[in-house]
């Protein structure tokens, strides 16, 4: 099922996602100031929590709800509320990198999508220790700002994995979840580990040409989701299927996509 999202909605929808991420980003940096008393524990899945995850996501449910009353919610830290109108949901990761938060990285973001019917239509990503945020509304291009400098981005043209560069979330992670992992890092141009959003979203303005996600919820990957393919890229599972509820995420700029499968599969 497709959707139309109208400039009118677009411009509508973006001005609240900024609005949305402006007083996020203002919670995240004061306790990104703070790393000495940044309260911490440990989730049932093994992974951290902060008090700043906590805070922003009630936040944001409680702004999103007054204004769309009749909207579902889905966030990292409280779980789904089911609204009345199931057809709109928000997805919120409050912060979308916290062990690296925590360390003081400031490789980390506040994630925003919006679905209609499980399609999303808008989404935000905001980096404020990075100065940059990237949006993107369905029909619409996806966009970056860095300095409060705005432009549309567009993945890259490189064809050849020779001449790729390769992002990815964990080298373990990645070697245990695909066979030709490491044999995609010798055959490819130049690698790093650029994990968690910032891999996803250096693909949609052409910085790299593949991000690979071992393990990933949809909170993680929905909003670069969009981002990634208004930029004229695609995001898949391992088996190819566009999706960003398949426990992994396999991004690229679409010039080299099946040989991208093929080599990690092998």
């Amino acid at each position: 099922m497709s959707y139309t999202l109208s400039e009118n909605d677009f411009i509508d929808y973006l001005n609240f996602l900024k609005d949305l991420s402006e007083i996020a980003d203002k919670i995240s940096m004061d306790f990104f100031y703070k790393q000495a008393i940044l309260n911490t524990s440990v989730k049932n899945d093994g992974s951290f929590v902060t008090e700043a995850d906590k805070k922003i996501e009630s936040y944001l449910r409680n702004t999103i709800s007054e204004k769309f009353p009749t909207h579902s919610i889905l966030g990292e830290e409280e779980g789904e509320t089911i609204a009345q109108d199931k057809g709109f949901r928000w997805i919120i990761d409050p912060i979308d990198g916290t062990h690296g938060f925590m360390r003081g990285l400031p490789i980390w973001a506040t994630l925003i999508a919006l679905e209609h019917n499980g399609i999303v239509i808008m989404s935000i990503v905001s980096a404020p220790a990075l100065s940059t945020r990237w949006w993107a509304g369905i029909g619409h291009g996806s966009h970056k700002s860095f300095n409060n400098t705005e432009q549309k981005i567009r993945v890259s043209n490189i064809n050849s994995l020779s001449e790729a560069q390769v992002l990815y979330t964990g080298i373990n992670e990645c070697s245990e979840k695909w066979n030709g992992f490491k044999k995609l890092l010798n055959s490819v141009w130049r690698e790093r580990g650029v994990g968690d959003f910032w891999g996803h979203c250096l693909v949609a303005e052409g910085a790299s040409e593949i991000m690979l996600d071992p393990i990933v919820n949809i909170w993680d990957v929905a909003t670069l989701y969009l981002i990634v393919h208004e930029a004229g890229g695609v995001m898949t599972d391992a088996s190819g299927n566009h999706a960003y509820t398949s426990g992994h995420a396999i991004s690229s700029n679409n010039q080299m996509h099946k040989k991208l499968l093929e080599s990690i599969n092998s």
